[in-house]
């Protein structure tokens, strides 16, 4: 009867239980490590979460352990056989295979370049027999373990158990409660709400000035010009944020990226933040959520966007991460269940793999190569083609965002070749040329997207945003396009005044007849009375270096966590004039837009004083921490 022995059953219980925590621990250890969510969080939020995200594991692992338990009783009692020895340490068995080969492949993958995710066809196959004969090893020596009688009972690992089971209650216990601090701002949906479908089109880097609708003496947006003559244009509109990241979250969550702390990766959306968007909003409401943009950059549950879309870049997402949980709860244990999520995913995207039922996903990975589709993921040929098929077959309210990359800069590769057919080669000299035949690429693609919409009838029954997320030099000091076509033509008109991107959120929900959160930080622009000495912020330059991607060197933040989060520079608009805050430095510069329409007057503008007060008040109001000469008046 030794191999159902209570001993037995109860080394291999808590071993099995301490093998959770030592997995936990040692991935948490090289995600801490590495760029990623947690580098904006201090440690007492990083053990937390790990202590907190032990809780659901030793259930799982509880549940394997008394199921097979249950088999080997049942067993016994057939063929008269102890088999407790053989089954009970199967998960701890698969426990350890896990954390070896994760082990080995961080390793390997690091050092050389060579991993699971690099292996195919017969290398997959080798690989996975030798991840088979690692399990078959660990499994023998742990039958030996458990079949070796032990004399004297070694008490300490129940001690060590009970102290870190008590340790993940206590952090549990206090996540819990301090989230009855976050604002209790309802995340239900728009369910009596008009089911317009909303959406939301953007095309990388590019200001308005490059816009034929906007006066661009050629013709190169022809689709997006018919449109404006039935739309709100917006002549002044200023990005959040001089980098994709922080621009499109600011947009689909009306927040300040200051605020969120998300700027550029690692950075997500962190707690109440990770529910509090449009995008959640409305499918709380019955819509569908559909996304095309590229992974890591822009990708809404890459940034820990919870809740707010059902396919997003070439896949299907699970919207049930948090199950169990609601309120409070939900946002409370939001993190544990992203740092949960993460880890599963990167040992069940390599089983995938090597198993050849999926290739392997790496969002990072995959925005790093050397060819438009390697760096972006996709072309904006396959990201329309994705578009277009959805709003046929969409047979509810849809909300879609759709970001295209073929304007991004430096490496334009145009299809139309209106402006650049005369050059054979792409020249620092000759650039714009390209870039403004990507720029007629895009409007190409908007126009499909617009007749699919008409000839599904949902043209008129559509709010349409377009816009870009930042300037081609990834600044914010100039005008970039903004359009909203409201259903049924109800406004048209240009707007002067300059507006923000977190403006966008507020507005589409006053057009849906909705009231705003509390924590909405934007305005609506449908409302006519407009303060044209409104202050606009945003985050301009970051902190980076260019360091070696997998297959091309790459953008990498420097400080991605407190003081700065990586920002660089701080820049705060006035009407007509700007104002730079460069955070290392302390130098504030300023400036004026060239051809503002509705330029103040200058004795009504901020001057440098003022400009730095109010700019170091943003975002010290926010969290940041600003070196102390910042803080001191210029003279």
């Amino acid at each position: 009867m030794q191999g159902t022995s209570p001993q037995l059953a109860t080394r291999t219980l808590i071993d099995t239980l301490l093998g959770v925590y030592t997995y936990l621990a040692l991935e948490w250890l090289f995600l801490v490590t590495k760029p990623s969510f947690f580098t904006v969080l201090g440690w007492p939020e990083r053990i937390t979460i790990v202590a907190t995200a032990a809780l659901p594991l030793l259930v799982g692992g509880l549940l394997a352990w008394l199921l097979l338990l249950l088999i080997s009783r049942l067993l016994l009692a057939v063929i008269k056989k102890p088999c407790g020895n053989i089954l009970l340490p199967l998960p701890l068995t698969l426990i350890c295979t896990a954390l070896v080969t994760l082990l080995v492949d961080n390793f390997t993958y690091t050092l050389t370049g060579l991993g699971i995710a690099s292996t195919s066809g017969g290398s997959a196959l080798i690989y996975s027999a030798a991840i088979c004969i690692l399990a078959a090893a660990i499994f023998r020596k742990l039958v030996r373990r458990y079949t070796t009688p032990r004399n004297t009972p070694n008490p300490s690992p129940q001690v060590v158990l009970v102290m870190l089971i008590m340790c993940s209650g206590a952090a549990a216990l206090h996540t819990l409660l301090s989230a009855t601090q976050v604002s209790s701002t309802s995340l239900a949906g728009l369910e009596n709400t008009q089911k317009y479908n909303v959406l939301f089109f953007a095309t990388d880097g590019v200001q308005s000035e490059y816009i034929s609708g906007y006066g661009y003496p050629e013709i190169t947006t022809p689709n997006l010009d018919a449109m404006m003559d039935e739309s709100l244009v917006f002549n002044a509109a200023i990005s959040n944020a001089g980098r994709t990241t922080g621009s499109t979250v600011s947009m689909l969550n009306g927040k300040y990226p200051a605020t969120t702390k998300v700027i550029f990766p690692p950075h997500t959306l962190m707690g109440a933040d990770a529910f509090q968007h449009l995008p959640a909003m409305l499918r709380a409401a019955g819509y569908m959520g559909f996304q095309e943009s590229i992974r890591y950059y822009a990708d809404g549950p890459d940034l820990n966007m919870r809740e707010g879309f059902d396919y997003a870049n070439m896949r299907h997402i699970d919207n049930t991460s948090v199950r169990g949980f609601s309120g409070q709860a939900r946002i409370a244990f939001a993190q544990t269940s992203h740092f949960n999520k993460k880890i599963w995913e990167r040992l069940s995207d390599r089983v995938l793999h090597v198993s050849g039922v999926k290739p392997m996903s790496q969002a990072f990975q995959s925005v790093t190569g050397g060819t438009t589709a390697k760096i972006y993921g996709r072309r904006d040929r396959q990201r329309i083609d994705s578009a277009t098929a959805f709003i046929r077959e969409a047979t509810q309210p849809f909300f879609m965002h759709l970001h295209l990359m073929n304007t991004h800069c430096c490496s334009f590769k145009p299809i139309s070749r209106h402006f650049s057919g005369h050059l054979r080669k792409r020249r620092p000299k000759n650039r714009e040329a390209f870039f403004l035949d990507t720029v007629v690429d895009s409007d190409r693609y908007f126009g499909e997207v617009i007749a699919a919409l008409k000839a599904t009838g949902n043209y008129d029954n559509t709010i349409i945003v377009y816009s870009s997320d930042h300037t081609l030099g990834w600044q914010v000091q100039t005008p970039m396009p903004l359009v909203i076509k409201l259903p049924d033509g109800q406004a048209v008109g240009h707007i002067d005044s300059t507006v923000q991107l977190i403006d966008v959120m507020p507005t589409v929900l006053e057009i849906l007849g909705r009231p705003l959160p509390a924590w909405v930080e934007g305005v609506s622009l449908i409302n006519e009375k407009r303060d044209p000495l409104r202050r606009v912020f945003s985050v301009d330059g970051i902190a980076k270096a260019r360091v070696e991607g997998v297959k091309a060197r790459i953008t990498q933040l420097i400080g991605a966590g407190p003081p700065t989060y990586g920002v660089a520079t701080g820049v705060m608009t006035v009407c007509q004039r700007w104002y730079s805050l460069d955070f290392s430095s302390g130098e504030l510069t300023t400036g004026s837009m060239e051809d503002h329409p509705n330029p103040c007057e200058e004795g009504d503008l901020p001057d440098l004083i003022q400009g730095r007060a109010e700019l170091t008040a943003h975002f010290t109001s926010r969290g940041f921490t600003l070196p102390t000469e910042l803080l001191e008046s210029e003279d």
